[in-house]
C-alpha cells in the first residue's frame, strides 16, 4: 500500500517536475498560505513544485527546507546504501532520497529566480555532490536525475563544473 501511495505522490511531484523542464500550466494552484499538509516528503516536495511554478519562490524555499529538515538524515542514509541509481523497480523504495534531492533542486531554482546566485549554487551542489542518486519522475514516462540537471545550472551561475 505504501508503495502505491508513494507512486501516486511521485506522479503528483512529476507534474511540477515537467513544468520546470518544459513550462506549462500547473494542474493545481499552489496554496496562497504556506501549508505543510501531512508533513510527508511527497506533500512537501509537491507543494514546493507548485509554489515554484506559481512564482511563489519564498514558499517554494520554505517547503524544501521543511522537507530537508524532516527527511535529510534518512535521505543521506539511503544515498549511502547505494552504489548506483536505484533500478526502476526499486526507485520508490528511496522516497526520502528522491524527495530531498529533488527539493534541493527546487530550492536552487527558486533561489535563482530570486537572484540569489550563490545560495542557488549551494543548493544545486548538495544534490549534485551529496544526493546524486536521487531521481524524479517526469510524466512523459521516465525518471530524471536532479543531480544531472544541476550541473548546467551550477555552470551557468558560477562557471564551476
Amino acid at each position: 500500500m505504501n508503495k502505491i501511495l508513494t507512486f501516486f505522490a511521485t506522479a503528483l511531484l512529476a507534474i511540477g517536475c515537467s513544468s520546470t523542464l518544459s513550462p506549462q500550466a500547473p494542474a493545481t494552484q499552489a496554496p496562497a498560505v504556506l501549508d505543510y499538509g501531512d508533513h510527508t516528503s511527497q506533500t512537501l516536495t509537491t507543494n514546493a513544485w507548485k509554489a515554484l511554478i506559481a512564482g511563489n519562490y519564498e514558499h517554494a524555499i520554505k517547503y524544501t527546507e521543511k522537507c530537508a529538515e524532516l527527511y535529510e538524515d534518512r535521505a543521506r542514509a539511503m544515498q549511502a546504501s547505494l552504489k548506483a541509481k536505484a533500478h526502476i523497480d526499486k526507485v520508490h523504495d528511496y522516497w526520502a532520497l528522491n524527495d530531498v534531492g529533488t527539493s534541493y533542486f527546487i530550492k536552487g531554482e527558486a533561489l535563482t529566480k530570486l537572484g540569489k546566485k550563490n545560495e542557488a549554487v549551494a543548493a544545486y551542489k548538495v544534490v549534485r555532490d551529496e544526493l546524486f542518486y536521487a531521481q524524479a519522475w517526469d510524466p512523459k514516462g521516465w525518471f530524471w536525475s536532479p543531480a544531472d540537471a544541476a550541473y548546467p545550472k551550477i555552470n551557468a551561475l558560477s562557471g564551476d563544473f
